[in-house]
């Protein structure tokens, strides 16, 4: 597991460190360096097998005069992250060369780059996350409703970055068991992935699905029922423009979630998206279980539902404190990130880690709201 992640000189990143847990919430306002901080993970899970650069399969940040942070005399982006047992951080810099292009350089030398990848494990890289070995991350692009959906006919296990092959994944696999630290075990689920799967669905947003491949197509097809007590019915089931369009956007973090491996790292943007606040707070369960099971999510977010879902399981005990990363990103009065750690303390109360920081703007808008409206 990662302990602990320094970013320097990226964007409005100055020199942050956050350290962190098996769950790590990432709020903030818009352009404070919530995305950026992110970014940095995938900067680094792109260039541990393969030297992709600040343009890879991952994130792609353009230039390097465009991302690197003016303030910073040393023209360098530097990413270090700690493991769990090592005081010394691990480390890849993205250094301007003389010509005007970049230079990338890592704790590991040339080593970071090796050129018979199938032999080597993901661990060989420190705590370097690595893109294709128990790393995963799904973006705020995530692929919605679609009448059909595409079979993944290149690399099997690749969810791809907007979830667009997690179905694909699904209909190929819906029969393995789920890894055991997974399963949520009932009588009307099956320990298979579409099993688990339909479970949390239900548990979610109150629904099933059935997937099916459309033979001799590039294609599926997946159909979603509201009403899993009667799940044998097949006149039930709806194609995905017929039922809540916030359920083909969870769907492929489910999937990716039951489908990790132990000791991946997963990366989720906004997985709030079209979920009713309901739903939301629910999901924070779902995210939360499959972060005690070995896995460590880091998940950036606007939903003060998710904010709160989280504050309420600490409040009543079934979350703890240690097992949370809590990290609110804003902008100081040089537009620079300062990072303010959250610690929920007893009955949920909200309290800032950085003396040096504020909380205005932490989810505080249904308050300020109701004031104008009572006059206050």
């Amino acid at each position: 597991m990662i302990r602990k992640i320094g970013v320097e000189a990226l964007k409005s990143i100055k020199n942050i460190q956050v350290e962190c847990s098996k769950l790590n919430l990432l709020v903030g306002t818009n352009s404070s360096g919530k995305s950026s901080f992110l970014q940095s993970i995938l900067l680094v899970a792109q260039n541990t097998v393969e030297e992709e650069g600040l343009n890879g399969s991952l994130v792609s940040l353009g230039e390097f005069r465009e991302v690197r942070n003016y303030s910073m005399p040393r023209k360098a982006i530097k990413i270090r992250m700690w493991g769990e047992e090592k005081d010394e951080a691990d480390w890849i810099a993205f250094e301007e060369s003389e010509t005007g292009e970049y230079e990338i350089q890592s704790s590991m030398g040339n080593e970071i780059w090796p050129e018979q990848f199938e032999e080597l494990d993901a661990w060989d890289f420190g705590c370097l996350p690595t893109a294709g070995m128990g790393f995963y991350y799904l973006s705020c692009h995530r692929i919605g409703v679609q009448d059909i959906y595409e079979k993944n006919m290149k690399k099997s296990g690749n969810f791809g970055i907007d979830g667009e092959y997690a179905l694909a994944y699904l209909l190929k696999n819906e029969n393995e068991p789920v890894p055991d630290e997974l399963v949520k075990e009932t009588e009307k689920y099956t320990n298979n992935l579409l099993g688990q799967v339909n479970y949390w669905l239900n548990n979610i947003v109150e629904t099933e699905l059935t997937i099916s491949d459309l033979k001799k197509t590039n294609y599926l097809q997946v159909k979603y029922n509201n009403n899993p007590a009667n799940s044998s019915q097949e006149s039930l089931y709806c194609r995905p423009v017929n039922v809540g369009s916030g359920i083909s956007y969870l769907i492929s973090i489910i999937i990716v979630c039951l489908a990790s491996e132990k000791e991946s790292v997963i990366l989720i943007e906004n997985p709030e998206i079209h979920l009713h606040p309901k739903a939301q707070s629910r999901l924070c369960q779902f995210l939360y279980f499959v972060s005690q099971s070995g896995r460590q999510l880091f998940v950036e977010t606007h939903s003060d539902h998710i904010f709160n879902g989280l504050r309420v399981g600490v409040a009543t005990h079934e979350i703890p404190m240690e097992d949370l990363s809590v990290n609110f990103f804003s902008l100081n009065e040089n537009y620079e990130t300062i990072n303010n750690p959250i610690v929920f303390g007893e009955y949920g109360k909200i309290t800032g880690k950085n003396k040096d920081a504020d909380l205005d703007d932490l989810f505080d808008q249904f308050e300020i709201d109701t004031d104008r409206m009572l006059g206050l």
